[in-house]
């Protein structure tokens, strides 16, 4: 499907959100936002009363979008709801954009009196389903999802000036106080729903540490020495097992690096008997550790 070029439309007017979003009265203020709202409808019906009686593939798809060009103006209203939660804006009006082409494809005539009341859900819920699915490296409990998103709505409502730095109203309640009452859950609930907005924010890698330097230059590496100390700890039990003749013998091979002509030197025998000797003490070490 190719991208739809995004048209920019200024934010619609705050409606009181809480748990449950009411697309029909979104739907309603996204209209008003747009000038000739009314006469966009009247073309956007015409289209598809078009649309109900075309039979040819070819005008069927071009009569379709048609359709989502006269309306991308409202998903973009829908798209700018979403803002401020995490995802980019670009990304949010591809998905608003997304959910009006399929919205556009499951039209039915008779469905609703207004095409715009079938398609502001749809839009909606295929935002939402992106924030559900994908938008969060950490998925909290469905319940602060949805506080989370209550929340995030009732601050886009705000009138500016309400709080001072504090987060405090002119009443001298919290800001916590006053949209818990709002959303008719606790305090504890409200903090618990902020806190988890920040911690599902991923940070990037790139970003600075306190030490000055990315983040990803401060994570550690293994330490090859920590393998060398467990070799040595199984080594030092093994070696219990042998006489103190064979241990000398395998200092002198495997720490000294000596030749076994010299370590036959050393001990009196033959560089031969070194060799047999070096072959039982490793077939005792070995069955030593298989054990």
């Amino acid at each position: 499907m190719p991208v739809l070029p995004v048209e920019p439309v200024a934010t619609p007017r705050p409606q009181h959100i809480r748990l449950v979003v009411d697309h029909r009265r979104g739907q309603g203020s996204a209209d008003r936002q747009q000038p000739g709202a009314g006469d966009r409808r009247e073309r956007v019906r015409a289209l598809l009363e078009k649309v109900a009686e075309c039979t040819d593939p070819q005008e069927l798809k071009a009569l379709r979008d048609q359709v989502v060009l006269e309306c991308r103006g409202v998903a973009s209203a829908v798209a700018a709801r979403y803002r401020g939660r995490g995802v980019d804006r670009n990304d949010l009006e591809q998905l608003a954009n997304l959910g009006l082409v399929k919205a556009v494809r499951r039209w039915q005539p008779g469905r609703s009196e207004d095409f715009l009341q079938f398609a502001v859900p749809t839009i909606a819920g295929e935002i939402k389903r992106y924030f559900r699915d994908h938008s969060a490296a950490v998925r909290p409990p469905r319940r602060i999802q949805e506080l989370r998103a209550a929340l995030t709505s009732s601050e886009d409502e705000r009138p500016v000036g309400s709080a001072d730095d504090d987060g405090h109203a002119a009443d001298g309640r919290s800001d916590d106080a006053r949209r818990a009452e709002e959303l008719g859950v606790s305090e504890a609930a409200i903090r618990e729903a902020r806190e988890a907005v920040r911690l599902c924010r991923p940070i990037s890698l790139d970003a600075q540490s306190g030490w000055g330097c990315p983040i990803a230059d401060t994570w550690g590496s293994e330490d090859e020495r920590i393998t060398q100390i467990e070799d040595r700890m199984t080594v030092q039990v093994l070696m219990r097992s042998l006489s103190p003749r064979e241990r000398e013998i395998v200092r002198m091979r495997f720490v000294e690096g000596m030749s076994q002509a010299r370590i036959g030197e050393c001990i009196g025998v033959s560089q031969m008997q070194v060799s047999r000797l070096l072959r039982s003490i490793t077939s005792k070490l070995y069955q030593e550790l298989a054990s």
